[in-house]
């Protein structure tokens, strides 16, 4: 225990970390299992800087805030995974526009044209472990990087460089920036993002074999790259923004000072089991911020009373990820 660890800041480690699965071990990129295969993660990446009660602590006010102030939803989507060499030829087109977009690989070199794009396909299909034709097997992995729109896109490519290079060491990988002014698609996106495509098998012989644990902490590596680029940013899983739960606040009376307690409206008995064990950890850490001396404190556990009740939750901001569900898929 840290010696500057306070009651309060323990118990928010308790509850939150067990909330949004923080460990305090750092989780680089999955190493290969016995089948040569890179295992998914269990926990989320914290980068190893959350290593006392008081750190975690921080780290979970951080994630509640964000949530309240309703930062901007980092997306990261899993697209279709490109099938032989045929499957990548075509997506490495598509992700250049045919050449007419700058492609960086993963030693910062720049490709440009159509000519250039070849020459990358060629390297990729026999650089390493060659690739075939026509395969059934995943040679390759697509993500999308997406930000809302009016994101400085330069920002964005930025910190998916950054993030690529901490995830994806000792892999291949190509990544285009589309803007809606850069796109020569007919219908661009408003939606500056970042195509990232690896392929699958590293330069040691290994394959990458992407989970829903691996897609959560890709979330958290990008969001943390992007603040780091000074762009707000945070990351929550699907359970967490579903979540429409009525809670109420109580008055409870001390011996000091009146405490807002939180208490959920009894309304669970149709709850999925994961459902209710996110909304009992959020009622823990909430009645943990309410008891607590600090006003600040006090005041997000207000605060997340009116996100929980769905209140947190605009209009614009579902239509977007709907749309983003539609146009690439999601293994969340």
């Amino acid at each position: 225990m840290s010696p500057s660890s306070s009651p309060i800041d323990l118990k928010l480690d308790e509850w939150g970390s067990r909330l949004f699965n923080v460990t305090t071990e750092t989780l680089p990129r999955p190493r290969s299992n016995r089948n040569g295969r890179l295992s998914s993660a269990k926990h989320v990446s914290t980068g190893g800087r959350l290593s006392t009660s008081q750190a975690r602590a921080t780290y979970v006010r951080q994630k509640l805030q964000a949530m309240v102030r309703r930062s901007p939803q980092v997306v990261v989507k899993l697209v279709r995974a490109p099938k032989g060499m045929k499957g990548i030829s075509n997506n490495l087109t598509y992700i250049s526009r045919d050449g007419q977009l700058e492609i960086e690989d993963q030693d910062g070199q720049v490709i440009k044209g159509k000519e250039a794009v070849a020459d990358l396909k060629t390297e990729w299909r026999d650089g390493g472990t060659p690739i075939l034709a026509d395969s059934t097997m995943r040679d390759a992995f697509h993500l999308v990087l997406s930000m809302p729109t009016r994101t400085d896109p330069l920002a964005v490519q930025r910190a998916a460089r950054d993030f690529a290079k901490q995830e994806f060491s000792g892999l291949q990988y190509a990544m285009v920036l589309h803007t809606f002014d850069s796109d020569p698609d007919p219908h661009p996106s408003p939606h500056p993002h970042v195509h990232l495509t690896v392929k699958a098998a590293g330069l040691d012989g290994m394959r990458l074999n992407p989970r829903k644990a691996d897609l959560q902490r890709w979330r958290e590596g990008f969001a943390e790259a992007l603040r780091e680029h000074g762009i707000e940013a945070t990351t929550t899983s699907r359970i967490h923004r579903t979540t429409h739960e009525r809670w109420k606040v109580q008055h409870l009376h001390d011996l000091t000072r009146k405490a807002k307690v939180i208490d959920r409206q009894q309304r669970q008995s149709h709850m999925p089991t994961r459902q209710r064990e996110v909304m009992h950890h959020y009622e823990q850490v909430m009645r943990t911020l309410a008891r607590s001396d600090r006003g600040e404190d006090r005041q997000l556990a207000v605060d997340l009373v009116g996100y929980l009740g769905g209140r947190g939750h605009t209009p614009e901001a579902e239509k977007d990820r709907g749309k983003d569900r539609e146009r690439w898929g999601d293994l969340a």
